[in-house]
């Protein structure tokens, strides 16, 4: 019974739990009323979350701080909150402990044996060891004497085999720190998330850069955690009948060239700042695409509504393909999007609804594909995908799509996480944003055959505002981390060495923008950002009207040669985009298509075929390949569907897909011909 979450087992004669017992996503058991006497065999139920054993007459206070330990996931005891208890008897308790044990081996054992143990030296006082260190090592209460024995004894064991095997030896207890030690462990996690109080989420409300951010002014009480994805996930409205309208209405929105003619009109309607520009408009034969709408689907709905027009949709990204050498399009279909409670995983061909996972008063605003490679119980290595996603409540969860199943949870931040990114080297690297000005690098590790894993911090990088989107450098991804925030663009030195810590910028880009500031406007505020290959880099400001494209390689050198931390990008060529004054509509690029797409606030997708940048040089402004615009579409109610934003856009890598999100919980998907 793996899908299992409540067991009531109360009101009967059980003097134990069957050894091996094994209900994964088991998160609430009532053991009340029976004759247990050994709590010690709960250890395989690590999810479980709430307990209850009262009126066992055998069971003591000293079992009560064992199942503490025990279950790294327990919040609640029979019947009480036990949280901030549990935590210091896990950690604080256990480093008091831990130290003690090896306090005692210095002064009474290290002399006996060589500087360099082998198995044998430690096999030949293992027992006498951990005998005489349970006897004389204490800490805490006589109450609590009982306890304290059965901790030293394991960590007793623990130490003996650090002193062989130095890399599994170390205690899992151990983790430093307060925020560390909250930071979760999957399901051998430290602590529950903590939701964010109240001023929390009030500094959000006023000074977040995601001005449509519709956050409540207060947070309930922390849910329970949903461990489990949904097993059989529905697509909300649209129904199938309906996605077929939108379809065929959609079929006489054809893509909108943007040629000469049009692209002089729009340089009518531009923003005074835009209409000061003297650069000459250049104009350039590239490559036009086809594409034909598929789908378009309202799967975020709250209550699976079908008008639910409010939900907003923050990212999407393409599943990364397991088995196949990149151009093969149908192993790129796949495709995940989150926005409001929920996190979707898509087939873009048939519009199927394949996972959803929920999680009650969460809002998720971003997510980032990564490949594991999992070791089985029979030592059979297999690669798996895992989907990170994170949001108001500044955790981040791991899926593992194909299983369908949240494996584990990383408590980040105490504030809400505005992007995430993985390294596109270590595969374990997670790189998390937050509104507290804070990036900070994770090794999240490799789950086991149960789902077990351990998750790390290894370096802080400080921002003064929030980072909006985040991108290891494609020609050198162990040394430098490049991030768009709400007042520049910046790079940061990640290479890891013994001064890990906390690390502020190295480099602060500046662009011919920043000129034009006047008390009007700020273009200071950079909210997209991509590589198109290993130098070219594709980014824009809000209210610029246009995207630069700038090489990373050229600009490195020259900060190089100034060593000042203030450098201007090296500029290839400006697209120009939108003149709209709304921030937060992210752009992105198709590397081997070498494309650049970003959606703006009528609902249309700006193209370019940047092709051109590379083989001709340096341009001036350069106008869109082609504007996708927004089709005709009805809702049940033959209500048309306008005046949408475009918050993110992406393209699977083979270039058979195109999906976008908007803020109207709407995922359109489009197939390219």
């Amino acid at each position: 019974m793996k899908n299992l979450e409540e067991l009531d087992l109360s009101g009967n004669l059980l003097s134990d739990i069957p050894d091996g017992l094994k209900l994964p996503s088991l998160r609430v058991l009532n053991c009340s009323d029976n004759q247990l006497e050994d709590v010690t065999l709960l250890e395989n139920l690590s999810a479980v979350e709430e307990l209850t054993y009262d009126n066992n007459l055998y069971l003591t206070i000293s079992d009560d701080y064992k199942v503490m330990c025990l279950l790294p996931n327990l919040r609640r005891l029979n019947g009480k909150d036990i949280t901030s208890t549990a935590n210091h008897w896990r950690f604080v308790n256990g480093r008091e402990l831990n130290n003690r044990v090896s306090a005692y081996w210095e002064q009474n054992y290290k002399d006996r044996f060589p500087e360099k143990l082998t198995l044998t030296n430690v096999n030949s006082v293992k027992k006498e060891f951990a005998k005489s260190a349970v006897m004389d090592v204490k800490y805490g209460p006589n109450s609590l004497r009982d306890f304290t024995k059965w901790r030293v004894n394991i960590l007793a064991m623990k130490f003996l085999a650090s002193l062989v095997e130095p890399n599994k030896g170390v205690d899992d207890e151990q983790e430093e720190a307060a925020d560390d030690a909250n930071a979760g462990v999957g399901n051998k996690a430290a602590k529950s998330p903590r939701k964010p109080d109240v001023k929390d989420v009030a500094s959000v409300s006023e000074e977040s850069p995601r001005k449509r951010l519709r956050l409540q002014p207060e947070v309930a009480g922390s849910p329970r955690r949903s461990s489990r994805v949904s097993d059989s996930p529905k697509p909300c409205a649209p129904s199938p009948n309906q996605r077929r309208d939108c379809k065929e209405e959609s079929k006489v929105a054809k893509p909108v060239l943007m040629n000469k003619d049009t692209h002089e009109k729009s340089k009518m309607s531009k923003s005074p700042q835009q209409g000061k520009q003297s650069h000459k408009q250049q104009f350039y034969e590239q490559k036009v695409i086809n594409l034909e709408p598929l789908h378009f689907l309202q799967c975020h709905s709250k209550e699976n509504g079908a008008k639910d027009f409010t939900t907003q949709l923050w990212a999407c990204a393409f599943e990364p393909c397991l088995d196949c050498s990149g151009k093969d399009k149908g192993s790129y279909r796949t495709v995940a999007t989150c926005g409001g409670e929920s996190v979707c995983v898509i087939d873009c061909e048939t519009g199927r609804v394949l996972k959803k996972y929920k999680v009650s008063e969460e809002e998720f605003f971003t997510l980032a594909w990564t490949s594991l490679t999992m070791v089985s119980s029979d030592q059979q290595k297999r690669k798996v995908n895992v989907l990170a996603a994170a949001g108001l409540k500044g955790v981040v969860k791991l899926i593992h799509a194909k299983a369908n199943f949240c494996y584990g949870e990383i408590k980040a931040h105490k504030k809400p996480i505005s992007n995430i990114c993985f390294s596109s080297k270590q595969e374990t690297f997670l790189f998390t944003g937050s509104y507290d000005h804070r990036i900070i690098l994770w090794d999240i590790g490799v789950p086991d055959g149960e789902y077990n894993f351990k998750a790390s911090k290894l370096l802080t990088l400080q921002t003064d505002s929030t980072p909006l989107r985040m991108i290891t450098v494609p020609s050198c991804p162990d040394y430098y981390l490049v991030a768009a925030c709400e007042n520049g663009c910046f790079a940061w030195d990640i290479k890891l060495d013994a001064q890990q810590g906390t690390r502020q910028c190295e480099i602060e880009f500046q662009f011919p923008i920043y000129e034009k500031e006047d008390e009007s406007s700020d273009f200071h505020l950079v909210d997209g950002l991509a590589f198109l290959n290993e130098d070219i880099v594709a980014s824009k400001s809000a209210m610029q009207g246009s995207i630069y494209l700038w090489s990373w390689r050229h600009s490195l050198k020259l900060w190089k040669s100034k060593r000042g931390k203030k450098v201007d990008a090296h500029i290839l060529a400006e697209l120009q985009w939108s003149s709209t004054e709304l921030p937060y509509l992210m752009l992105s690029s198709c590397p081997d298509q070498d494309y650049v797409l970003c959606g703006d606030e009528k609902g249309d997708v700006w193209m370019y075929d940047v092709s051109i940048c590379k083989k001709d040089g340096p341009k001036k402004i350069i106008g869109p390949t082609q504007v996708l615009s927004w089709p005709a579409l009805s809702s049940l109610g033959a209500e048309k569907v306008t005046g949408t934003m475009i918050n993110d856009v992406a393209v699977d890598p083979s270039f058979g897909y195109l999906v976008y999100i908007t803020d109207k919980n709407i995922v359109a998907i489009w197939k390219i011909k």
